[in-house]
């Protein structure tokens, strides 16, 4: 029974004194013409904030383990920012028209390696682009030239991205390649297994953990996934894509934006399909994402889009169909089933065709 005090005794004393948690102070130097700015802290579902005084700021805080973070700060049409790891101790992040640094902790310095290296490799390939530029070769000879140089650049990329995964895929460090790595579910999910917790826990690696479900959810064959936006319509109403998927007819759908040039480059092709096709078997709908509306109604003035729009859509549908790119367009069959992803070009009328003429 004394025993059992004993131990009860030490246990309240350690809750009621608490234990200490890592402590970071994160101090930054930025050019003065940002005093008065604010720097935004961004990690995970966390924030922070502080305003740059006479070209510097900190921060500090409790961190129960190392976690990427994102510095940004703007002033106007200035903008900066870079990425450093919330570890214990005091790091120091530098920020120059040339790029950043943070040094004074493991973690940190260990980026600022690989940083280093990829940095070297890409003024190689750019070296290796103006050299070809200024021997005069022909165009032909110039393209063959210049994708023998991306090749070896993909190639270093690729070899430094895994050796630096090797390294760190128990620290949160190997978060940052992950997805570099991975071109696809089954890449993704072989690191994944094998990566450690902090990597695994990493916000970044569990969005694209999520997106890659949803791809799958959303795949070729398998039954649309629904989603309303409020003030979707031109009207300003709450507008579905059940609204025209599922309802009979095949339907075309362009999740694109004002501010993406393959997004309008594709509007001509779709303006052609449309014409061929449009009736009781065929539609079209724009969904305008990762956009601001007035921006969607602005450019649809110089834009061939004849076809509904759904307005202000934001991340919600890119998010539920795993797209990570646009313009995305997927071809929904009558029932609302997904007949196919990722047309571009001439494809996506000789797909809409091929459908139509079943």
């Amino acid at each position: 029974m004394k025993k059992f005090t004993a131990i009860s005794a030490a246990s309240l004393l350690l809750v009621a004194c608490g234990e200490s948690r890592p402590t970071y102070l994160l101090s930054g130097t930025v050019d003065t013409l940002y005093n008065g700015a604010t720097v935004s802290l961004l990690y995970g579902e966390k924030s922070d904030s502080t305003v740059v005084s006479q070209g510097a700021f900190s921060f500090e805080g409790e961190i129960d383990s190392p976690v990427l973070a994102r510095v940004l700060i703007s002033q106007g049409d200035n903008r900066t920012g870079g990425m450093v790891v919330l570890e214990a101790g005091s790091p120091v992040l530098t920020l120059t028209e040339e790029g950043y640094r943070c040094s004074g902790t493991p973690l940190n310095e260990t980026f600022n390696g690989y940083n280093a290296s990829s940095e070297e490799l890409y003024k190689t390939y750019r070296e290796a682009y103006t050299s070809l530029r200024e021997q005069g070769l022909k165009d032909e000879e110039f393209r063959a030239a210049l994708e023998q140089a991306g090749e070896t650049f993909s190639a270093g990329s690729r070899k430094l991205n895994e050796e630096f995964f090797a390294a760190n895929k128990d620290n949160v460090l190997g978060s940052v390649v992950i997805t570099r790595l991975a071109d696809d579910k089954s890449q993704f999910d072989s690191l994944y297994n094998v990566a450690g917790e902090a990597v695994r826990n990493a916000a970044s690696v569990q969005q694209e953990k999520a997106r890659y479900e949803n791809l799958e959810k959303t795949s070729e064959g398998k039954m649309f996934t629904d989603f309303t936006i409020e003030k979707g319509s031109a009207e300003g109403t709450p507008v579905s894509l059940s609204d025209y998927v599922g309802k009979g007819k095949y339907v075309l759908v362009d999740f694109w934006a004002s501010w993406c040039g393959p997004c309008r480059g594709e509007m001509p092709n779709l303006a052609e399909v449309y014409k061929k096709y449009k009736g009781d078997r065929f539609e079209i709908v724009g969904v305008a994402v990762w956009d601001e509306r007035a921006d969607t109604e602005k450019v649809l003035e110089s834009l061939p889009i004849t076809w509904p729009v759904i307005f202000d859509a934001g991340q919600l549908p890119t998010d539920l169909y795993g797209i990570n790119g646009i313009p995305q367009i997927i071809l929904f069959g009558p029932d609302g089933t997904i007949v196919a992803r990722d047309l571009r070009g001439e494809a996506i009328g000789e797909k809409v065709g091929e459908c139509l003429a079943k």
